[in-house]
Formats: C-alpha cells, sequence, structure tokens
C-alpha cells in the first residue's frame, strides 16, 4: 500500500488526505475462482452486488453444472482513491449484469492484496436445503432473495429429510410454495385434534410425497450424492494402473 501512496501523483494525494478527513469506506468482496470481485456500499454497489449474487449463486446453487464448492463474503475498508477502478465492475455502460466470463480480468483483485479485511463469512455450497436456507436466510446469512423454484426445491427437500413442519408451511409472497395443494391435506391433519394419533402416519406420507415430487419435477437438481460421485471420479482418473 505505501507504494502505492509514494507513487502516486499530487492530485491522488490530495484525494487520499480527504479520504483521511473523512474516514475510510467501507467495500464488500465475494471470492470467485478468478480472484475477488468488490462492490461498493453504495446504491451502485449493492445492486450489482445483488445481481451478481442472485445469477451466479443463488439460482445456480441447485444446477447441475454448477461446481463452486464455497463462498467466501468479505467486508474490507480501504481508501477510495487506492480502491477506484477496483469496485463495482461488473456491469456494462448500461447498468446490465455482464457474464462472468466476459468480467474484464482486473475486475478479480487477488485476496493477498486485501490487507484489510475487517469480517468474512464462508458459506458451505454443497446442495443441501440447510446450505440453501444459510445462504438466503435474512437473520444468519445473506439474506439473498429465493427464486421460486429454488424455495421449491429447498422445501421439498426439508420435508423428506425432516418431515412437515408441525405448524405448517410458509406459502405467502416472496416465498410462495407452488406444491402447497398436494400436502394440504396432511397438514389438516397434522393441524387437527387428533394430530398425535397420526402423526407418525402423517409424516412418513409427506416424506414420501416430497421424494416423489423431487422426482418427477426436479429430477435434474444437484444433489449431495452427486458431488460426491464426481469428486470420486476426479480422484480415480489420476490412479495409474
Amino acid at each position: 500500500m505505501w507504494r502505492e501512496i509514494k507513487s502516486a501523483p499530487p492530485e491522488v494525494i490530495a484525494e487520499m488526505q480527504d479520504d483521511l478527513k473523512h474516514g475510510n469506506t467501507y467495500y464488500t468482496g465475494v471470492e470467485t475462482g478468478k480472484g475477488v470481485l468488490l462492490f461498493g456500499r453504495d446504491y451502485v454497489g449493492n445492486r450489482q452486488y445483488g445481481d451478481f449474487m442472485a445469477t451466479n449463486i443463488e439460482k445456480r446453487f441447485f444446477e447441475p453444472d454448477f461446481e463452486e464448492k464455497y463462498l467466501n463474503v468479505y467486508e474490507l475498508r480501504g481508501w477510495p482513491s487506492l480502491m477506484e477502478g477496483k469496485v463495482n465492475r461488473c456491469c456494462d455502460d448500461y447498468g446490465c449484469l455482464l457474464p462472468l466470463e466476459k468480467i474484464p480480468a482486473d475486475a478479480f483483485v487477488d485476496k493477498s492484496a486485501l490487507k484489510s479485511i475487517t469480517d468474512s463469512e464462508r458459506y458451505d455450497l454443497a446442495p443441501t436445503w440447510e446450505n440453501y436456507y444459510r445462504l438466503t436466510d435474512s437473520g444468519k446469512g445473506l439474506g439473498l432473495t429465493r427464486s421460486p423454484y429454488n424455495y421449491d426445491w429447498m422445501t421439498l427437500l426439508y420435508i423428506m429429510d425432516k418431515g412437515y413442519p408441525r405448524d405448517g408451511l410458509i406459502d405467502e409472497y416472496p416465498d410462495n410454495f407452488s406444491f402447497y395443494d398436494k400436502f394440504e391435506k396432511i397438514e389438516n391433519k397434522l393441524l387437527g385434534r387428533n394430530r398425535w394419533d397420526v402423526y407418525d402416519v402423517m409424516q412418513e406420507k409427506a416424506k414420501k410425497l416430497a421424494g416423489k415430487l423431487l422426482k418427477e419435477h426436479f429430477s435434474e437438481i444437484r444433489r449431495k450424492t452427486d458431488v460426491k460421485e464426481k469428486e470420486h471420479v476426479k480422484k480415480n482418473k489420476g490412479i495409474k494402473i
């Protein structure tokens, strides 16, 4: 950093002095396979960050060709003068998000160059309902808006794993469950007077129904077993006989 300061022209030094008077500015960093993308905390930066995360992480979470294993998100601070030209580089001149492969190479910053990371969060991207829920949770996660298909997938995976929620499902905007009507009779039984008499039977029905709907409507989704199989194949390719 000091090398950059010493070699900076006088007008940049003046800007840095102004930055010092107003304090450091905070930024958000998202680590990708190519490096870290930086986003400002202003309107433009927040919009680019939201568009990038929705398109490249949230919407692709369960897709079969999505191969990212982890997501690292950083909070960092720095002087605006030193961050100029490195922030909010994911959109074209019209404000439209660029495909990941068309984002300029110099927009990706090497993590080793980030000296002022103040906070970081790591998210497991293995295709489980728990990981997707944490990623999109507004309290403990990033609060990403859930796309309708992914909300359906997450909910069905949850039911197949844990059973139908005792208090019923959330089926209201923005989390509308497309298959709510399929489970309505089960929910009514679980909320009825004799719920404890039929609880185990209804939960078993709910799990089977969720599995059936997943096979019928989401046969192409990425599953944790698929990830393990791919890793096993990659390891075996390196074995010489």
